[in-house]
Parts: structure tokens; sequence; C-alpha cells
């Protein structure tokens, strides 16, 4: 969970179909602010890029609004390890010797392999020797954490789907009143 949340405590656990209701009638009259405070207190600047802040370690956020309805994009937050995006798919390195390394591949160069062991820190690195490893696969569980929308109140869900789909955009018809 991200360390943003410490001291939210559990409001419920989040359905799609729940949410994607809401979704429908509560999007206009918005807090731009809120849905900025939820973005940061999900922790979500640490690994996305979003109008021009936060991280790089996930998809840039800013044109998700051009790219996602608040359904589909409410499925992505709810359930990130249904579809990954291909750049930022993790991967588990099995060494020979029975050691496990999990993380992103940011550079392969001849026999070394370097690999981000922690999303929220990119200078977590592990450099591995290709000849010791026995395989790379693609791990098919996502680094974004599930659950981050259960420490949320319905409206502060409703003000970080504005936020998002606005692409940073305060004017955006989302928060007019």
């Amino acid at each position: 969970m991200a360390q943003a949340m410490i001291g939210r405590n559990f409001v419920k656990e989040w359905k799609l179909k729940e949410l994607s209701g809401v979704a429908k009638t509560k999007l206009k009259n918005r807090s731009f602010e809120r849905g900025r405070k939820m973005f940061a207190a999900g922790g979500c600047f640490a690994c996305h890029r979003f109008a021009n802040e936060g991280g790089m370690t996930g998809p840039d956020l800013t044109g998700a609004g051009g790219r996602y309805s608040p359904h589909d994009l409410l499925e992505q937050i709810i359930d990130p390890s249904k579809e990954i995006n291909e750049q930022f798919v993790p991967v588990i390195v099995k060494m020979k010797n029975g050691d496990l390394i999990t993380g992103v591949v940011v550079n392969m160069n001849g026999d070394r392999v370097t690999v981000n062991t922690d999303m929220f820190d990119p200078n977590q690195r592990v450099n591995v020797n290709r000849p010791q490893v026995e395989s790379i696969e693609p791990s098919k569980v996502s680094p974004m954490p599930p659950g981050l929308l259960n420490l949320m109140r319905e409206d502060e869900v409703m003000d970080l789907l504005a936020y998002i789909l606005s692409g940073g955009d305060r004017n955006h018809s989302a928060f007019k009143k």
C-alpha cells in the first residue's frame, strides 16, 4: 500500500460496477484540489507522470482522459494486473542458484541485465550477469498495488477520477460549479 495512505482508514472494498455506476452521474461539480490531493495520497505521483510531474516507472497518465472511459480507468485502478502496459511489465529473473529477482529491466547490455527492484526508487537497481540467469519471464502481477481506492470515500474517488480524466486541467468541465 502506498506510504502516503498511512493514517487513512479503510472505507470499503470498492467494486467496479458500483463505482462505474456512480461515475455516470457524479463526475460533475468535482473538486480539482481534492482530486490532486487523492492522486498524491494514493502514491500515484511516485510512479506515474501527470501534467509534467511525477515518476517514470509507470505509464504517463496525462492523456488518460483521451484513452479511457471512466469505467475503463476505474477498472485499471481496481484491477491493475488485468492488463499491464507492455512497456512497464515487471519481470521475474530466476538465477541458476535459485535466487529470484523481481522488477523492471532498465538496461540490457552484453552479459549484463540491470533490473530496477523498487518502483518507488529508480536507483534501487540490481546488476545481473546473464550467464548466471536461468530464465527471465514477464510477471503477471502489476507493480501497482490493488486496493488503493479502498481508503478513499466515494466523493474522493470521484474527484480523483475527474482529476485524471481532466489531464490536470482545472478548467475541465468536471470542475465547473
